[in-house]
């Protein structure tokens, strides 16, 4: 039962989330932030449901006191993480009350307004805005070639634990820690930004415009590869860089040399939109041949996972502008590859 702590803070997450946005439908509506946050509180209360069954789907004979000692430290990691974070804001809060012009100066429309004026919309900006999307695609290789490289010299075994989960332990455990971090800072940038210490309001400096009524885009980013943690590695792993290293191979190319406008009332080129399709076909065919050994399938059926991944990415680019690329690219494009793993 150790899970447990973790299942709750998840689903209270979504819970928070759903709250949050049903309280505020009539303007989410308006901004078209609606259906993503709906989809951001389901995908909270999927993580929660699904986190008691992650360490050991792919080793289902793992002994029932390892999978109590990883579920034991993830829960105390997000538990402290939970009381740290409760401790800040209810101080900046108290902190706040007792100095009513401290929570004007701390006015989320002046903070809004200090981010549209410094905005930026030029490829080295966008280029600063997509590592950290990247850093969470090399937080996956690094933990599972970690983990590669420890079953090889025989060490798993002896704490017997095996690549996957032991690299999923990390991941995962890196990824829920995450999304608790910027999942309560948004809900209190949202709803008490006097609340929000000063170094967490630098987080958001980079922000889009877009994005200040509403969550983050890096959550339901993290969020979207959960239910992929059950297929094999690559196709996570594809998930996982499709998301973010062949979105910022769309965006930035788009930036840098793109001239034919995708479609009319679009900020979206031609020339973006293949380096997008091109880049998703070739990372698809790449980690399938590189880690062969983990999903062991045809070049036919690897070329296949590509091409239907491809379309799907170029799929929601051209056709879905209000819902998040963040959560329907991995969901999608996931899926698609999975669907014809298993035929």
């Amino acid at each position: 039962m150790f899970f447990l702590p973790t299942t709750i803070i998840y689903i209270a997450f979504s819970i928070a989330t759903l709250v949050y946005t049903l309280k505020n439908r009539k303007i989410k509506i308006k901004n078209h932030h609606f259906i993503n946050e709906i989809l951001i509180a389901i995908l909270l209360f999927d993580a929660g449901i699904l986190f008691p069954f992650m360490y050991q789907f792919h080793t289902p004979n793992i002994s029932i006191g390892v999978l109590n000692t990883l579920w034991f430290l993830s829960s105390i990691l997000f538990i402290i993480e939970m009381i740290v974070w409760i401790f800040i804001l209810i101080y900046n809060a108290i902190k706040s009350f007792r100095n009513p012009d401290l929570v004007n100066r701390r006015d989320y429309s002046l903070y809004k307004a200090i981010i549209k004026d410094n905005w930026s919309d030029n490829i080295k900006d966008e280029f600063g805005r997509k590592i950290l999307h990247l850093f969470t695609c090399s937080v996956v290789f690094i933990f599972w070639i970690m983990g590669m490289i420890f079953n090889e010299i025989g060490f798993l075994s002896l704490i017997q634990l095996d690549i996957y989960n032991f690299s999923f332990w990390w991941i995962i455990t890196i990824g829920y820690a995450f999304v608790f971090m910027f999942q309560i800072a948004d809900l209190a940038r949202l709803n008490y930004f006097y609340a929000l210490p000063k170094w967490a309001k630098k987080w958001y400096l980079s922000m889009r415009p877009n994005e200040l009524d509403t969550f983050i885009a890096s959550t339901p980013l993290v969020l979207s590869f959960v239910p992929f943690v059950f297929a094999p590695f690559p196709i996570f792993a594809a998930v996982a860089c499709i998301t973010t290293a062949a979105d910022a191979a769309a965006c930035l190319v788009g930036k840098k040399i793109g001239k034919t406008q995708l479609k009319r009332g679009s900020d979206k080129t031609i020339e973006g939109f293949i380096a997008g399709g091109l880049s998703t076909f070739i990372i698809v065919i790449m980690i399938m041949l590189l880690f062969n050994q983990y999903i062991s399938v045809n070049f036919t059926k690897i070329f296949l996972m590509a091409l239907v991944a491809t379309i799907l990415f170029l799929i929601v680019d051209y056709f879905f502008n209000h819902i998040s690329d963040n959560i329907l690219n991995p969901l999608l494009t996931g899926f698609g590859m999975w669907i014809i793993y298993l035929l």
